[in-house]
């Protein structure tokens, strides 16, 4: 039956309207999907930028272990090129970082033990060959449905704390040998200065003069080392403590060195040494005064003291723009290859006698490097056994 023209326009005008009606809820939809992917973009935007703003490196891999998102800071850290973290593969961005490790085998070691093991935790540290240490720890991803999608490794930068961990350690070493120098080094001349006073007290009316001059003088001599050792012994943890002023003022280098040389002129005479000051009398240079008595009456009572009878202590310089480079020279009985590496490391310090028995602290090398290296000085040692030392100071003018 055919309808009539009333009622096709009327369908007309009921499809028009329902087609309105769909066309206005699509452009609402759309206006909708519009914003949530404005919204979508923003919770992005603000999550790359989380992301990327962390101290700590991230990356997240499915479970097959390839890339799937990771941060600017996981870049930065494995030193990544542009070219390998635009790699979709991912593959090329693995050999990167695996020889990026001092110990790739303990960087493949523990995938393979994750890949076998996919709902497992890990943590460990990687040395990297920049120096950098890197706690790596990593968890995987498991969904609600108790499915594995995958896994997130995050990398935390600790080369700090491992120097500062590496330096509190040879604190305590130092600390350690400190007291064990002190205990030794304060024990046998006390007891020595015990032991004459002990004898003086209970035999003084009885000893011969001569006898009595002898063990007077023993008794100055332990007194002078011990209170030499006290001083050395506050001094370094003067230094330690950085409660020694740096004065650096301009002054005559010949003149300071002649000060220093009388003073130990007769110690040096007592063993017939000459010491020979060759520097120029003119020689000028801009350091602290104190602390190059202090490196040169140190260098200059080593080479007395290791230095034979009529043996010969020579004091030279040279000089350019930029450097003054000052040697104590001696022809003594010199230091053998194994100790000569050692002189610098306070653990390794020791005591030790001179040719004519003269005692030491054994930490009097150990301040002049200290001072030396307050100057942005260098202090070098060269030693042949039974033929001699050369010590070489060079401070910036």
């Amino acid at each position: 039956m055919e309808r009539s023209r009333e009622e096709l326009e009327k369908e007309l005008e009921n499809l028009k309207a329902r087609f309105s009606e769909l066309e206005s809820r699509k452009a609402n939809e759309v206006e909708e999907l519009k914003t949530e992917l404005r919204e979508l973009r923003h919770k992005q935007m603000f999550l790359e930028g989380i992301a990327n703003s962390t101290f700590d490196g991230f990356l997240v891999v499915n479970p097959y272990g390839q890339k799937i998102l990771q941060n600017q800071r996981t870049v930065e850290l494995w030193k990544i090129p542009k070219e390998i973290v635009e790699d979709p593969d991912g593959r090329k961005q693995v050999a990167h970082v695996m020889h990026m490790t001092v110990n790739p085998k303990q960087f493949v070691d523990e995938i393979d033990y994750l890949r076998e093991h996919p709902n497992d935790k890990s943590r460990d540290e990687l040395e990297l060959i920049d120096g950098t240490v890197l706690d790596r720890y990593s968890s995987p991803v498991i969904g609600s449905d108790g499915e594995n999608y995958g896994r997130i490794w995050t990398f935390h930068d600790i080369t700090e704390r491992k120097k500062f961990e590496k330096h509190l350690t040879q604190l305590n070493a130092d600390k350690d040998r400190f007291i064990s120098i002190l205990s030794h080094d304060l024990r046998s001349p006390f007891n020595t200065l015990l032991g004459f006073s002990e004898l003086l007290k209970n035999k003084m009316d009885s000893l011969a003069p001569e006898k009595l001059r002898i063990i007077v003088d023993s008794i100055f001599k332990i007194a002078k080392n011990t209170h030499n050792l006290l001083e050395d012994t506050l001094l370094w943890a003067s230094i330690q403590s950085k409660k020694i002023n740096f004065t650096p003022i301009d002054f005559n280098l010949y003149d300071l060195v002649k000060e220093v040389v009388d003073i130990l002129d007769p110690s040096a005479k007592a063993k017939q040494i000459e010491i020979k000051n060759n520097l120029d009398s003119s020689l000028k240079i801009c350091a602290d005064v104190y602390m190059m008595k202090a490196i040169f009456r140190n260098l200059v009572s080593n080479a007395i003291k290791f230095t034979d009878k009529k043996g010969t202590i020579r004091i030279e310089a040279q000089s350019d723009k930029k450097t003054a480079s000052i040697k104590v020279i001696d022809n003594g009985v010199g230091i053998d290859q194994d100790a000569l590496k050692k002189l610098f490391y306070f653990a390794s310090i020791q005591s030790t006698t001179g040719t004519a028995n003269e005692l030491g602290t054994g930490m009097g090398l150990l301040l002049c490097k200290e001072f030396v290296e307050k100057h942005n000085g260098t202090i070098r040692i060269d030693s042949t056994e039974n033929k001699g030392t050369t010590v070489d100071v060079s401070i910036p003018l």
